[in-house]
């Protein structure tokens, strides 16, 4: 198993073994049919068409790659002496070529989506980002191209991996081109082999319940929500209603925050987020969205952040440091901060008709054990006394897993603090650790859900945040769906909220890992998709509603995940093929007859059709049979 770390050591140990040749093994034998062939002659006429007047025509295979692929070439001999096959794999912003001569396999990565690449040479933008090779020797005559899971992509001469890189982007198409003496009589042919297709079978248990589900959502910045136009404000709460994301986790109010709560809603006095040169996403209250939640059958989760001063006492006990190494010196006045959410929670009731649903500890601040417990209980004090003995109290939030794990931990030693509280919670940003290899994040979700003790998990924060990984690919997205198969499955998550429903960016990589939406300023100030985040989320929201629970579903194959919900007569069943070729599945044990079929991938956003009687899904695809018809 890869570990995302394992690049850098990789990159460093190829260009040393760069000088070593490997011995190439026999080809392997192969039950493959030949998908298309190629016949290159470097002495033949040129390729037609303009600006290539005596290039060798080039071989254009007419396919659309999946977002997840293994394509093999059979060789029918040895590439001569000075000729250079090139495998030629392009996308919607980035590209990677792998050559092939006589002697050496090479691959190079690069990039032409931005004038701001162009090196001064060639007729468009295109700078190269990552090249390897090897040398070897031996008769090649199958050369495999694997572009997986794990955000990388190998390449195999007669089965034997060879080079191995990491792949971000999204690739769409392919070619061959063939660079050889225009003088001499070469001949380069064989054929692209057809992907072997896996056929699985799951079954559905409905005995065996899990979870019931709470909903999705995320939180919105309502800067970001306030610049859309009218129809641009019409259009977002379509698409929440459509896509089921009906949680509003409320980023408030909260260092500028006045004692008598009087500013709870000014914008001037919203405490900023500075994302690199991006205008402010800034924390602040707006009852008009929560009302607008509220209407729609959603809820609200509110947690302060940050309080203000006068709402913390400085901090006389042991030495204490917070995540980031810094001594603690003051922390929450528990008597003050609950005073706080109560009185939010008046005025959101006096202005939407309901109180939130669920109301946080604090969000991302470091405070000792005993203050966390003593917040709780003085939180679960003040509302029952003020009469909002339905809302409920999630534990304190942290920004990694290990964090929440600890957390879950110290909270449990003080038994009134964890009997009031309702949900076990924390963010996940460690997961990006092992984004290329999301099995490995798997004992993390264990150890959480073994420090919940029974308690329903909410992951309240989910989203790409590390520059390495702010990449607005389909890639990226995917692998966010695997951390929500595992959330569900592994931690019982009874909801899913991603960090930012909308942020206003001017530098895109920001909004395509951080956000679900930003505002289309170009296009009427309306909200459109940030990357692939939105359509990958709704392929478990959209037929997923709050009340089902979590049924049993078996998977014997590892490379396609499976996760089923019922309640309330409907039947919905997840399906992400991971592996490198298609799936036929057959499904058993379901009770309700589909109603329809939703696909989500590379080129499907949310696809609605009818069920098929061969259910194929595709490398990299997201499959969704249910009951429900989505909006």
């Amino acid at each position: 198993m890869r570990s995302s770390g394992c690049f850098a050591w990789l990159f460093f140990a190829t260009s040393l073994l760069a000088q070593q040749a490997i011995q190439l093994p026999a080809p392997p034998s192969s039950t493959q049919q030949p998908a298309d062939t190629f016949r290159f002659v470097s002495d033949g006429p040129p390729g037609a068409g303009w600006s290539r007047p005596d290039e060798i025509a080039r071989k254009y295979f007419h396919e659309n790659l999946p977002a997840l692929f293994e394509r093999t070439l059979a060789l029918d001999a040895d590439i001569p002496a000075r000729a250079t096959l090139r495998w030629i794999f392009t996308g919607p912003r980035a590209g990677f070529t792998v050559e092939l001569t006589s002697s050496k396999i090479r691959i190079a990565e690069r990039y032409y989506d931005s004038m701001g690449l162009y090196e001064g040479q060639g007729n468009y933008p295109e700078k190269t980002t990552f090249t390897s090779e090897r040398q070897y020797t031996g008769q090649p005559r199958m050369l495999t191209v694997i572009a997986d899971s794990h955000l990388a992509v190998q390449v195999l001469l007669n089965g034997q991996r060879i080079l191995e890189a990491p792949l971000l982007f999204d690739v769409t198409r392919h070619q061959l081109m063939l660079a050889a003496p225009r003088s001499a009589h070469e001949v380069v042919a064989g054929a692209l082999l057809q992907p072997d297709v896996k056929m699985d079978t799951v079954t559905i248990n409905p005995s065996e319940v899990h979870q019931t589900m709470l909903g999705f959502g995320g939180s919105p910045s309502i800067p970001a929500y306030e610049e859309l136009s009218e129809a641009g404000k019409r259009e977002y709460w379509k698409i929440l209603k459509s896509y089921n994301l009906l949680l509003f986790r409320e980023y408030p109010m909260g260092t500028q925050l006045k004692p008598d709560l009087s500013n709870l809603e000014d914008l001037k006095d919203a405490t900023p987020h500075y994302y690199g040169d991006n205008f402010p996403n800034s924390e602040v209250s707006s009852f008009d969205y929560s009302r607008h939640i509220v209407d729609l059958g959603g809820g609200v989760i509110y947690e302060l952040w940050a309080l203000p001063s006068w709402a913390t006492v400085p901090y006389n006990g042991s030495s204490q440091t917070d995540t980031w190494n810094k001594p603690i010196k003051r922390v929450a006045n528990p008597d003050e901060y609950a005073r706080i959410v109560v009185e939010y929670c008046k005025k959101a009731q006096a202005a939407t008709g309901a109180a939130p649903l669920i109301v946080g500890v604090e969000n991302e601040v470091d405070q000792p054990p005993q203050v966390f417990s003593a917040m709780a209980v003085a939180l679960r004090r003040a509302l029952d006394k003020a009469g909002f003995t339905h809302t409920q109290i999630h534990m304190a939030d942290a920004s990694f897993m290990t964090l929440g794990i600890d957390r879950a931990n110290e909270l449990s030693k003080d038994a009134d603090a964890w009997r009031d509280l309702d949900y076990a919670t924390t963010h996940e940003y460690d997961f990006q650790e092992f984004a290329a290899n999301p099995d490995m994040y798997d004992a993390r979700m264990k150890a959480m859900h073994e420090a919940a003790r029974g308690k329903p998990f909410l992951a309240t924060e989910i989203c790409f945040n590390d520059p390495h990984l702010q990449e607005p690919s389909y890639r990226i997205a995917f692998a966010a769906a695997q951390l929500y198969h595992k959330n569900l499955t592994i931690l019982d998550a009874v909801a899913l909220l991603y960090c930012w429903t909308i942020l206003d960016v001017e530098q895109p990589t920001f909004g395509g890992s951080r956000a679900l939406l930003v505002p289309d300023r170009v296009n009427g100030w309306v909200p459109a998709p940030s990357s692939f985040e939105l359509r990958v989320l709704g392929a478990y929201s959209r037929h997923i509603l709050k009340g089902m629970k979590r049924i049993g579903v078996e998977s014997p194959d590892p490379g396609l995940l499976a996760s089923a919900f019922a309640g309330g007569g409907n039947e919905t069943l997840v399906l992400i093929n991971r592996a490198v070729t298609p799936r036929k599945v057959a499904v058993q044990g379901a009770t309700h007859t589909w109603s329809e079929m939703e696909r989500t991938g590379l080129e499907e956003a949310n696809a609605i059709s009818a069920v098929p009687n061969d259910l194929v899904v595709q490398p990299g695809e997201i499959v969704v049979l249910s009951t429900i018809k989505a909006e």
